[in-house]
């Protein structure tokens, strides 16, 4: 077998056209880095002082003491505009914004907008004066949807404060869920992120954003090579209703929901195998009006087929609060088609946890 091997190897094997040549990694990276900034996020806390009530009622002091937290990101600048992408956890909360270039120019960003559901934030910079500040350097905006597995990547942030660190890996895999919410659809990487890399950009060796780094899996806290992007053109689609609203408006049905398993419609005798069970119903929401009931099984959405909750949320992030689909469901032996006029799923704080 070896001298197969070395007949082989003193034949040569026949010649393979060599790639082309990548762009220069480090003219590249040069290019986009002043694209990328920091942020600083600011909270002040009100915390009441216990134990010394009476001394602070006595003197007339207040009788809460404040606290300031800070949190640190990362962003990167998307037009001459100063409108920057990066994570809604970054600046959650935030009574300030801070955002520091790569030439050490620091600006006050406003909250444009943010979407909790997909991590998403947007920002945009203004000077003393209010205005739009000189001289940013917006980076391009690629097509996650063109992105392969064992594509070369990398990332820029500010990992534990040092800021514009460069890490290189490769696209590991698409489509990912892992449990964040309804939306997970990430790429993942082997590029180390770690905290502070939120809301960073992930490139291609053309200089275009792919995704939005956002978590990473890791028994210690730090990078152990599975990091996890958000793809860029979730967050396009997002962009023009941030601007606009300073939200992303959903609709909702109102229904709290489980998925059916095969045991579960064993044990009740359900009349189908798949679906999602409605076990409750916000009172005067969208499906409270159209008619649908406790027990009811929702089948399809518009003829989509439905399995699990998410599916329904899916299902109505592709549509506008003021839409009106059609729920195939399934009541005891009967099989109905309810019309339903969508509305704007109200602020998150008055919903409670699971409502579709």
């Amino acid at each position: 077998m070896k001298r197969l091997v070395l007949l082989l190897l003193l034949m040569g094997a026949p010649a393979v056209a060599a790639p082309p040549p990548s762009p220069q990694l480090p003219d590249l990276v040069e290019n986009i880095l002043p694209g990328v900034v920091n942020i600083s996020s600011i909270t002040v806390l009100s915390q009441p002082a216990f134990g010394m009530e009476e001394f602070l009622l006595f003197w007339g002091l207040p009788q809460e003491r404040r606290q300031t937290q800070t949190s640190l990101g990362t962003g990167f600048i998307i037009d001459k505009d100063g409108f920057v992408i990066t994570n809604a956890h970054v600046i959650q909360h935030a009574t300030e914004v801070n955002v520091t270039l790569l030439d050490k120019r620091q600006f006050r960003a406003r909250i444009v907008g943010q979407d909790q559901k997909m991590d998403l934030a947007l920002l945009q910079l203004r000077d003393k004066e209010r205005k739009i500040p000189e001289k940013l350097v917006p980076v391009p905006l690629g097509d996650s949807d063109r992105v392969r597995i064992a594509e070369p990547v990398f990332a820029v942030g500010n990992p534990f404060g040092l800021q514009h660190t460069v890490t290189t890996g490769i696209i590991s895999a698409k489509n990912r869920t892992i449990g964040q919410g309804p939306f997970d659809n990430f790429l993942q990487t082997d590029a180390s992120i770690n905290p502070g890399n939120s809301g960073g950009p992930l490139f291609n060796l053309s200089g275009e954003v792919v995704g939005i780094n956002t978590v990473i899996f890791s028994r210690t806290g730090q990078s152990g090579g599975l990091g996890f992007a958000i793809p860029v053109n979730e967050a396009k689609r997002l962009l023009p209703d941030l601007k606009r609203y300073g939200r992303v408006p959903r609709p909702w049905l109102g229904i709290l929901g489980e998925k059916i398993s095969e045991p579960m419609a064993a044990h009740y005798d359900l009349p189908v195998s798949k679906g999602v069970l409605v076990y409750n119903l916000v009172n005067g929401g969208p499906a409270d009006r159209a008619g649908l009931r406790r027990g009811d099984i929702v089948v399809t959405i518009d003829g989509t087929e439905v399995e699990e909750s998410f599916d329904i949320e899916r299902s109505l992030a592709k549509r506008r609060p003021t839409d009106t689909i059609v729920l195939k469901v399934r009541r005891a032996s009967r099989t109905l088609n309810v019309k339903m006029k969508l509305e704007e799923l109200p602020r998150l704080e008055t919903v409670p946890r699971g409502i579709l």
